[in-house]
């Protein structure tokens, strides 16, 4: 019992430690939580980038591509298709962090693959508005850290393509806290954090 406690709290400091490695280590930044100001800068730039027409073959494509490669994300997965999806000078944020370029990305989605045991994204609904794109989707995951706990979130995908399908824009927007609230010390204070907020709308 004892060993497998200690077992179990090694890997949640594993999945901590690669989430202090990525947060504070990528090449480009040393950003300790993103700088949303980028992300305006970003939407900016991209905004007369030409992309594909609304109900081409190039679309219907390029999202079944993006719903492939997060139907499984592994290392092995990324390795083999992050770069199938993103251009070379793509632009990806989450609540994490922030990354420019196909290198950093598939650096970052690596580290962020280590702690995990099994990681789906099921795409429940895509939109379109003007040339930009929100998928609605649903994360399993079963993580390192807390073996055979099924961790599930809902989020949001902003992005945008080239006219050869690869994305060059995305912003993903979800509760982080799912997944902070197992690991030791940073889960005690978000699960104080919440109580606290509840409590706050009971009175």
């Amino acid at each position: 019992m004892v060993r497998c406690t200690l077992l179990n709290e090694k890997a949640v400091v594993l999945m901590f430690s690669a989430l202090l490695t990525v947060t504070g280590c990528t090449s480009k930044s040393k950003d300790r939580s993103p700088d949303w100001s980028r992300n305006t800068e970003a939407v900016q730039r991209m905004k007369d980038a030409p992309t594909f027409a609304a109900g081409s073959d190039a679309e219907e494509k390029a999202l079944q591509r993006f719903n492939d490669f997060y139907e499984e994300y592994s290392y092995d997965a990324i390795k083999e298709g992050v770069r199938g999806i993103y251009a070379e000078n793509a632009w990806f944020g989450d609540p994490f962090h922030i990354v420019e370029g196909i290198d950093d990305i598939e650096h970052y989605f690596l580290v962020m693959a280590e702690p995990v045991e099994s990681c789906i994204f099921i795409v429940d609904s895509v939109q379109r508005s003007g040339d930009e794109y929100f998928a609605r989707w649903t994360m399993e995951l079963e993580s390192k850290a807390a073996k055979g706990e099924l961790i599930k979130t809902i989020g949001i995908s902003h992005m945008k393509f080239n006219p050869e399908g690869k994305i060059i824009f995305q912003q993903d927007y979800w509760d982080a806290s799912s997944m902070l609230d197992r690991l030791p010390i940073v889960g005690y204070w978000t699960r104080l954090v919440k109580d606290r907020i509840e409590k706050g709308l009971e009175k």
